[in-house]
């Protein structure tokens, strides 16, 4: 009877210790490891991602050539602008049988000198021809004159564009700049459209202004 008094007794005990939480505690969650221990980001490139894009959207200098139209065997480089009836421009390259740049515009006795042409360049083909200066002396400025009473006349620069064609007429005028280093610029203002193969029939009041700069290139 007393062991039976003695084992109740010690259930009890246990009853009322688990009842109050005498049991052990768990540990408390450890503590998060000290620095940065956020995972990367996949989207954001790291330093040597970025530096390798920075470099692979350098174009190299064939690509820039190739974009303006002017590859490294064209002698010379042309840019140009139409304003007026027609909008319009246009880059592109063109070979010419010079020795150097320099010798190309290299001073001297009196002599013709014929300009950068454009060949069917840019979206709206531009093409432009015959432009002249007929006594060439050396680096300098020009004013075109179509009329003379002496010698040679100079040559407008006839433009094709559009299907359209134009050159010098009444109120033309015409101003050229050429660089010791074979560069230079054409300024032409109030150009007429004429009579072509693709339009017989001309439009009077048709004018357009034209300026074109070019480089030249040495080539090897």
């Amino acid at each position: 009877m007393k062991y039976r008094i003695v084992l109740f007794l010690s259930l009890c005990v246990v009853l009322l210790t688990v009842a109050c939480g005498g049991s052990e505690a768990a540990p408390p969650p450890s503590e998060p490891p000290a620095g940065d221990t956020s995972l990367p980001n996949p989207t954001e490139p790291n330093e040597e991602e970025v530096a390798a894009d920075n470099v692979a959207l350098e174009p190299d200098a064939q690509t820039a050539a190739t974009d303006t139209g002017c590859e490294e065997y064209f002698r010379f480089c042309t840019t140009g602008t139409l304003s007026g009836t027609i909008e319009a421009t246009a880059a592109g390259g063109v070979g010419a049988n010079i020795e150097t740049c320099a010798a190309w515009a290299a001073p001297g006795e009196a002599r013709v000198l014929e300009l950068p042409m454009m060949l069917a360049a840019g979206e709206a083909q531009v093409t432009v021809a015959l432009t002249a200066i007929s006594a060439y002396t050396g680096p300098g400025t020009y004013e075109l004159v179509a009329v003379t009473a002496e010698g040679m006349p100079d040559a407008f620069p006839a433009i094709d564009v559009a299907g359209r064609t134009f050159n010098n007429g009444e109120p033309s005028t015409a101003v050229v700049t050429v660089n010791a280093d074979g560069s230079g610029t054409l300024e032409a203002h109030d150009l007429v459209e004429i009579a072509s193969v693709q339009k017989s029939n001309p439009d009077p009041d048709a004018r357009v202004d034209f300026t074109m700069q070019w480089t030249c290139q040495d080539i090897n």
